[in-house]
């Protein structure tokens, strides 16, 4: 069903526009693109789960301290995004 929008032309709901376009090729690299970025993301968090505890006896860090390392690193991804 295509919808007239006034004088802006003819609208398509969501799945009418996903018939019309298809999924192939070129999604599915999306997609995987997408994957990968989640992927890194993860990886990211885990080295700061991992590293933090490690890391703070050799620096001779205090516990706030090594919590602003994530909190800095997570404020990061939060501006980058």
């Amino acid at each position: 069903m295509v919808e007239h929008m006034g004088n802006e032309g003819f609208g398509y709901t969501l799945d009418e526009a996903l018939c019309v376009v298809g999924f192939g090729g070129f999604q599915y690299i999306v997609l995987a693109y997408s994957g990968l970025g989640w992927v890194a993301e993860a990886m990211e968090v885990m080295l700061l789960l991992f590293l933090g505890p490690a890391i703070q006896p050799e620096w001779g860090l205090s516990a706030n301290q090594e919590s602003m390392i994530s909190t800095v690193a997570f404020a990061g991804m939060f501006v980058g995004g």
